[in-house]
């Protein structure tokens, strides 16, 4: 008997998941189909824009700033605004979006908490704050979500591309000679595609069992040298985190 490899690819996104923060206070996701702004994201881009123009607040004189605002909605509706830990700088290279989404947090109170089995909860969301299209070009029912792409793999070798391209090449870089096992499990790991399309901060975060095993599958995943493209907002290229679920099931 052998264990069979087989490997499925998803994207990090809110969910039902606890999140904690680096000072220990622990956040879930908003669960699937639950908004964090009253009229979901279109309210929300319709009430900054609104705001921006109603402030007299002036736009960026570098057009290609983009900032990923991250908070935390808590059960009374309040927020916090939380460090992007995927682009710790951006306050910095993107100094003017940064503050023109703090200024107008201040007059935005449509936030609803999540709610997880009846009770609310404290959860994090993410709105991607473009200024240059928030102005004079913001149009109804703009959402910024939508001119995001994510980072693709193996376009540049000739290959089709995206997760599929990349789960067959981890298939293929990993050795799991020597390795046997009587029940089906599963480990997961997250990584960072940079902004020069480059695979960083991977990070073991459900474990098989086995260090020696966890560390064949991290080593394997480390030799796999073609680059992506990086993801990109409004064109401009930005860290995405992704999530690599890798499932072992057992038979002949």
């Amino acid at each position: 008997m052998i264990g069979k490899f087989l490997t499925s690819v998803f994207l990090i996104c809110f969910s039902l998941s606890l999140f904690s923060q680096s000072t220990g206070a622990e956040y879930y996701f908003y669960p699937k189909g639950q908004d964090a702004y009253e009229g979901g994201d279109v309210q929300f881009y319709k009430d900054f824009h609104q705001i921006l123009k109603d402030k007299g607040l002036k736009p960026c004189e570098n057009k290609n700033e983009v900032h990923i605002l991250k908070l935390v909605v808590f059960e009374d509706a309040s927020i916090k605004y939380v460090i992007d830990e995927l682009n710790p700088d951006s306050t910095i290279k993107s100094k003017c979006a940064f503050e023109l989404s703090l200024e107008v947090l201040k007059y935005m109170d449509k936030w609803k908490p999540a709610v997880l089995d009846n009770v609310k909860k404290p959860a994090l969301t993410r709105f991607i704050i473009f200024p240059d299209a928030l102005f004079d070009k913001y149009k109804e029912g703009y959402v910024a979500e939508n001119f995001e792409e994510i980072a693709g793999f193996g376009k540049k070798e000739g290959m089709p591309g995206g997760i599929n391209a990349f789960r067959a090449e981890v298939v293929k870089n990993i050795d799991l000679r020597g390795f046997v096992w009587n029940k089906a499990f599963q480990l997961v790991v997250t990584f960072v595609i940079n902004r020069e399309g480059k695979l960083v901060d991977l990070q073991l975060v459900e474990s098989s069992g086995n260090k020696e095993f966890d560390e064949r599958i991290l080593d394997g995943i480390r030799s796999i040298r073609k680059k992506w493209t990086p993801a990109t907002i409004h064109g401009e290229p930005v860290n995405y985190r992704f999530r690599l679920p890798l499932s072992f099931s057992y038979g002949e």
